[in-house]
């Protein structure tokens, strides 16, 4: 059933003080709540397999390096860890058709490629190097902490400005752009950063999107991951096309983590409950469905676009929820989970489910 089909609608205005990016239906709306932040409720009854939501405005994406080869860098294809026939090597990329080759070249455009090709020249040939997933059972770096780091590189970053940008570079500047490619690389972090950037770039207005997410002020796992974000900001003053040079800034890479640390879903594989997990992207509209251990909507990716649907029948004024566990995951035990969405989330959940359990 389409949301075109759901009767017995009252009229439909849409809010005009919701967030900017926020999804805007005649079947639900967005409303505060008291500890959860901003959540989406039903407006009328909705029946089973409804489709609530489709959320096609994803902002930023990063596929594990080593995927690369096996997942398509457009449409997120996987075909069992077989090597993708198209290989783009000077982006990176790989891809499942020439079709998705292409249309992944029309949506980045000649600056979009040309900084691929600058990440990819930059990273080729220095190995796994600070490559692995971060281990998030250190302690997470403070406020002051962050703060401290990025101010740490600001200097450097000044003098990689001038000598890019060719205004009377003296050796002092040549050395800072030579200090930041010679140090190591996080190749996952870079894509990370770089897909954001670009984003940023080709949708400048809609930059406020990002910006009316739920922050997380303290968005990194522990001291490595945040020296990697303030190494990779060095990395790309370094290399980036100089049109991109102006949004390359501290605040920006902050932004882009601080909003995607709680808003961000995973990119996994479509069957075997989505044993494998390839990645994550950030997709604004769709982060306003609030957690449930047993939620009420299901949520499945169609290539890079999500879908929600109600999974039973739901009735009105009922929050909308869906789960942030992947499939194994919602099988483990009520301890289990919350150690799980405390860890990668920031919250214990209070769900339905789980305050039965208590």
């Amino acid at each position: 059933m389409s949301i075109s089909s759901v009767s017995s609608a009252p009229p439909f205005e849409p809010p005009k003080d919701l967030p900017a990016g926020a999804p805007i239906s005649p079947i639900f709306e967005i409303r505060h709540t008291p500890n959860a932040g901003r959540a989406v409720f039903a407006r009328q009854a909705i029946p089973e397999n409804t489709l609530i939501w489709q959320s096609s405005d994803l902002t930023l994406s990063v596929l594990l390096r080593e995927y690369r080869r096996e997942v398509c860098g457009q449409c997120f294809g996987y075909e069992y860890g077989r090597d993708l026939d198209i290989r783009d090597k000077s982006v990176g990329f790989a891809f499942c058709t020439k079709m998705c080759q292409d249309k992944w070249r029309q949506e980045h455009g000649e600056i979009g490629i040309e900084a691929w090709t600058a990440v990819e020249k930059l990273v080729k040939g220095r190995g796994k190097e600070d490559n692995d997933m971060v281990d998030t059972d250190l302690p997470r770096p403070k406020v002051k902490d962050i703060t401290s780091a990025w101010e740490s590189v600001a200097a450097q970053a000044a003098l990689i400005r001038v000598a890019r940008q060719g205004e009377s570079a003296t050796k002092q500047h040549r050395k800072a752009v030579s200090k930041a490619l010679q140090a190591p690389i996080s190749p996952d972090v870079m894509s990370f950063c770089v897909s954001g950037l670009l984003w940023q770039h080709a949708n400048p207005t809609e930059w406020v999107k990002v910006l009316a997410l739920a922050d997380d002020r303290t968005p990194y796992h522990s001291i490595d991951d945040l020296t990697a974000f303030t190494r990779t900001y060095l990395h790309l003053l370094a290399i980036l096309p100089l049109a991109l040079l102006p949004i390359v800034t501290a605040k920006s890479l902050f932004v882009l983590s601080s909003r995607d640390s709680h808003n961000s879903f995973g990119i996994r594989s479509l069957e075997d409950e989505g044993s494998e997990f390839f990645g994550y992207g950030c997709w604004p509209a769709a982060s306003y469905f609030n957690h449930a251990c047993s939620p009420n909507v299901e949520k499945k990716r169609v290539a890079r676009t999500w879908e929600f649907r109600a999974a039973k029948d739901i009735e009105p004024g009922k929050e909308l929820c869906i789960t942030y566990l992947s499939g194994q995951e919602r099988k483990l035990s009520r301890g289990k989970r919350n150690l799980t969405l405390k860890k990668n989330w920031g919250f214990e959940c209070g769900c339905a489910t789980c305050e039965s359990l208590l």
